[in-house]
């Protein structure tokens, strides 16, 4: 006897969906099922490798902020204050060269600002989209700072009600 014999009676039919089975054992979306087997890995380290190839390819030039960019970055760095959570875009150089590296996104405690050395330090916690981060950011590599609690300068200086020079309210 093959063994295909054995479920010719039974290959075509359907399951038997009763109103008791779905309570105890519902059906799941294709979505659902999807993410069962999302965790296995059949090449391991095969999405770090193309992680470091994408980092080659995303390559860049520093970005030179203008006057305004730049005003209101350092609006955005007086309001930073120790142990706050902020998100931060900079620039991390490459070895070979100073001017040619990614930009890479990082969350974190603020751990010190220093105003002096123009460093701010975050501990992030290995929380970069790009692996290992070196929690010391000078201001010059900074993009974007943000945060819930930073807020526009106007508001966190208390002056978005006074009159301006002609008068009218800001």
């Amino acid at each position: 006897m093959d063994r295909k014999d054995n479920f010719d009676e039974i290959i075509d039919m359907e399951r038997p969906w009763t109103e008791e089975t779905l309570k105890r054992h519902p059906k799941m979306s294709p979505q659902d099922r999807a993410k069962i087997f999302a965790p296995f890995a059949a090449l391991r380290g095969h999405s770090e490798r193309l992680g470091e190839e994408d980092v080659k390819l995303m390559r860049s030039k520093r970005t030179e902020l203008s006057e305004d960019e730049a005003a209101m970055l350092s609006d955005k760095l007086l309001q930073v204050k120790k142990g706050m959570t902020v998100t931060v875009v900079y620039f991390l150089p490459d070895m070979e060269d100073g001017d040619i590296g990614y930009y890479t996104t990082v969350t974190g405690t603020v751990t010190n600002i220093d105003a002096v050395y123009r460093v701010l330090k975050i501990d992030a916690g290995i929380v970069s989209e790009k692996g290992t981060v070196d929690d010391a950011i000078k201001f010059d590599d900074l993009l974007d700072v943000s945060g819930s609690e930073i807020v526009d300068i106007d508001k966190y200086l208390g002056t978005e009600d006074f009159p301006d020079v002609y008068g009218e309210n800001k």
